[in-house]
């Protein structure tokens, strides 16, 4: 209550304790803000409320002050549990609850109620209170369970985590005889007491033991001609099948039987296929109908799942090595959505299938399918395509990162809606990709939901709160910032999240998966998840982001946790070191301003010193779906450069991910410098912000064409793949030298007395060969230039010695070369053709990078 404070002199505080006993109990009272000693009042009055305290603050020289107030009894024997901070210029009635941390300064309810009474195991149960408890009370409010006519006592009565005071009390009980958790289900078990009523217990973390799991095939499928559906519902009493000839007619309604271990099921001897369903779940006095989980084809986030048998034919993807990986991240709608790219299934899948397309009035400028192939690329990286919270028949723009059905791909991107093209066309589109040698990549999100409290479309519907992390007071945990997260550590959610995995795998055929917010993953399921993948697809792809959006209970994956685990993380901190924090448009990174040269330096090593035991495991990016475009956070960040500096910023920047260690991950339309015209975060923004504007390909062709030139330097070249950060740390020697004075002349290299690297001792090359090194890495170099020189002969490439050359400044610089003769082979336009030679030095163009090379003779 906001108040004038010149009107008030006084200041009314309100105790309340549980047991309502306020012998010896006073209120100890400070100035808090001028750190000035305290003095003790005692109560005033008592009423319905507790303890009443006027503290006259006029008096006390506390007026306009901020003060404090705990509860003390007698002599400090014992205190509340916190101090409560309150400004006088803001409040003049105060109300404290035994046991809680914060005032209130309006009358809370201060009744002592049953929120919910939990069976968590077979033998303890759980209860949560309105307020905060203490044991005394617990223990007078004699507490037993009744269960067959019998009372059942409490062998241990404790607290939440050992506290003195919680809203939250454990009792242990003696094993009930001829228990089992279909009698909990029913209503058959109940808490009692002198002072509350019956209360009926449910099954609370008891829905984790070992009895609620299994291993048998789950959701709607057809064997032998003959249809099974089963389900997890570990909660209810009954479960109904609603089956539906079509989507908008009546259904028959069957029930299911319970088989065990939370497992119901219905079996028809007959093929389903074809037909519609649902479910419908009775628990108590409360019933759900929603969407089989593992439904592979709904006609809706919300709406109905088809039983489908589909046969449709999916190309194997192409076999090479991780090493050789070029990953180019795509949203389906925004990559053929552009009417000039005179794609015939714009913003679909079949339109990413399509071969032969064109830029409007250009027939040579490639667009859709054919441009990736002209571009070089071999994954492509696809925005989430799993059925996803939106309308489908409308054009409303949705990234999908807030999913609903994890089996069913979305039909936003199907020409129908209501049938099973959604599962042919995008067998289709992963088919003509795979004909083109290109892997597919699935960006999945397996850590929240579309779901809320209220809001049930599946996972709510047949198994209330069990795929979802909860706190104290039963709400959810938002680590995701979207609501929800996945309870990944549950067994059955364990399961259902490998299981559907696998299922696109081995139906689909896909290649690979991007996670999205691993940091809400738990470990042991994204172990077990990269073991079971593997084991069926020993080249599978897997990354993802090493972070969550939120504070989260889980230990999930971070950097470093991946080391030697087969998946790899994205390196966010070579990215803000190249262009500058993706949190502020105006930071800049090395290619605006030439800082955070280390930082890049440890990025060309692919981490190795940082949190990757191989270059393999980091995904090395500067742009990507989230935060500005490339060219966007250039822009705005270098606001006073050109734009012919803008632009080589923007190749320096990718032209370093793609010659550094690690795997090169491309944000789509980064070649021909794709704007979304400033906009950060444009998940729900139309087309004209988000869709790939083809025209740039023509206007920017020198960009494409340097990117063409930047990924055929890589697919050549394996001085650029190394595989372990022992080949690294033996054939990647950075000039270490700093510059202080003006060039030594040319054909006078200096001759280093020391072999270092970063720092590192220096160690034996792996092919019997001395280490690129020694006489060449102590070349001298002025900040904030880069150089360093890779052993190409001991990593089997064509070139005997590979120079890389950096220049971030606004000015030509010239480098000293390592002794002998090299050849210009790349430079700030591309691949060179001609025969430059050069030694001793080489000026490199503001804004670029080179590499000069050495070839065998």
């Amino acid at each position: 209550m906001t108040i004038n404070a010149y009107a008030v002199e006084k200041l009314a505080v309100h105790y309340s304790r549980i047991d309502s006993d306020y012998e010896g109990w006073t209120m100890w009272v400070w100035n808090e803000e001028d750190k000035k000693e305290g003095f003790e009042i005692m109560p005033s009055s008592f009423d319905e409320f507790g303890a009443f305290f006027e503290i006259d603050i006029k008096k006390h020289s506390l007026k306009e002050k901020v003060i404090g107030l705990l509860p003390k009894y007698k002599i400090w024997e014992d205190k509340e549990v916190s101090e409560k901070i309150v400004d006088t210029k803001k409040h003049s009635v105060v109300y404290i609850l035994q046991g809680e941390e914060k005032p209130y300064f309006s009358a809370p309810e201060i009744s002592t109620k049953i929120i919910s009474a939990f069976f968590d195991c077979e033998n303890k149960v759980s209860v949560l209170f309105s307020r905060a408890v203490d044991i005394d009370f617990i223990r007078k409010s004699d507490f037993h369970l009744l269960f067959k006519g019998n009372k059942f006592y409490p062998l241990i009565t404790e607290m939440s985590e050992g506290n003195k005071l919680s809203k939250k009390a454990y009792f242990v009980f003696p094993l009930l005889p001829d228990f089992n958790w279909e009698m909990i289900n029913k209503g058959k078990v109940v808490l009692n007491s002198e002072i509350f009523k019956p209360f009926i217990l449910d099954i609370g973390e008891g829905v984790y033991c070992e009895y609620f799991t299994s291993d048998k095939k789950m959701g709607a499928f057809v064997k032998d001609g003959k249809t099974y559906i089963r389900i997890f519902s570990p909660k209810a009493v009954k479960v109904y099948a609603l089956i539906y000839q079509s989507p908008a007619a009546e259904p028959e309604v069957y029930e299911m039987n319970y088989i065990s271990n939370g497992l119901w099921q219905l079996y028809s001897d007959s093929d389903l296929s074809g037909k519609y369903y649902r479910i419908r779940i009775q628990e108590h006095l409360a019933f759900f109908e929603g969407l089989d989980p593992y439904a592979r084809c709904v006609t809706a986030h919300d709406g109905k799942a088809l039983i489908t048998n589909d046969m449709t034919f999916v190309e194997d993807g192409p076999k090479f090595d991780l090493s050789q990986a070029i990953i180019y991240e795509m949203h389906i709608r925004d990559f053929t959505i552009d009417k000039a790219a005179q794609v015939k299934f714009a913003g679909k899948y079949l339109g990413l299938s399509e071969e032969n397309t064109r830029l409007s009035g250009f027939p040579s400028v490639k667009t859709g399918l054919d441009h990736l192939t002209e571009l070089g690329v071999n994954i492509v990286h696809i925005l989430p395509f799993q059925d996803f919270e939106n309308d489908e028949r409308s054009n409303a723009y949705n990234w999908g990162y807030m999913p609903v059905n994890f089996n069913s791909p979305e039909g936003y991107y199907a020409t129908e809606t209501d049938s099973d093209k959604r599962v042919k066309e995008l067998k289709k589109m992963i088919d003509a990709l795979h004909k083109r040698n290109i892997k597919v990549v699935m960006d999945v999100v397996y850590n929240h939901t579309a779901e809320t409290k209220n809001r049930h479309y599946n996972f709510n519907a047949m198994a209330k709160d069990y795929y979802y992390r909860m706190d104290l007071n039963g709400s959810y945990y938002n680590g995701s910032g979207c609501g929800n997260e996945l309870k990944t550590e549950a067994p059955m959610t364990r399961k259902f999240i490998i299981d559907s995995l696998i299922y696109w795998v081995k139906e689909y055929k896909i290649d690979g998966f991007r996670f999205d917010l691993m940091g809400l993953m738990d470990r042991q399921t994204a172990f077990e998840i990269i073991r079971k993948l593997k084991a069926i697809k020993p080249d599978i792809i897997i990354y993802g982001e090493p972070w969550a959006a939120g504070p989260t209970p889980i230990k999930g994956i971070s950097k470093g946790v991946q080391r030697s685990k087969g998946f790899s993380l994205f390196n966010d901190g070579f990215r803000d070191a190249l262009k500058g924090s993706v949190f502020s448009a105006e930071d800049m990174g090395y290619v605006q301003s030439g800082k955070n040269k280390e930082a890049v330096m440890d990025g060309i090593k692919g981490a190795i010193d940082d949190f990757t035991a191989s270059p393999l495991e980091s995904i090395n990016y500067v742009s990507c779906h989230d935060n500005h475009t490339l060219f966007d956070k250039i822009d705005l960040s270098a606001e006073n450069s050109s734009l012919e500096e803008k632009i080589k910023m923007a190749k320096l920047a990718n032209a370093i991910v793609f010659t550094s260690q690690g795997i090169p991950f491309l944000h789509s339309g980064s070649e021909f410098l794709r704007s979304k015209k400033g906009a950060e975060n444009s998940y729900n923004l139309p087309d004209e912000i988000n869709m790939l504007d083809w025209r740039l390909k023509k206007e920017n062709a020198e960009v494409f064409n340097f990117y063409k030139d930047l990924i055929k330097l890589r697919r050549e070249h394996p001085a650029f793949r190394m595989k372990t950060a022992e080949e690294i740390r033996d054939n990647l020697k950075f000039y270490s030298a700093k510059q202080t004075g003006g060039s030594p002349p040319h054909g006078s290299p200096l001759r280093p007395a020391t072999t270092a690297l970063a720092g590192r001792p220096a160690t034996t090359a792996s092919a019997g060969r001395p280490a690129t090194g020694g006489k060449n890495e102590n070349l001298p170099l002025k900040d904030p230039l880069i150089a360093y020189i890779l052993n190409g002969e001991n990593v089997r490439d064509i070139w005997e010695e590979i120079v890389i050359l950096i220049n971030p400044k606004k000015t030509l610089e010239e480098f000293i070369l390592p002794e002998g003769e090299f050849k210009i082979v790349f430079d700030l336009n591309g691949m060179v053709n001609d025969e430059r030679k050069v030694s001793s030095s080489v000026e490199v163009p503001a804004i670029s990078l080179m590499a000069v090379v050495k070839n065998k003779e």
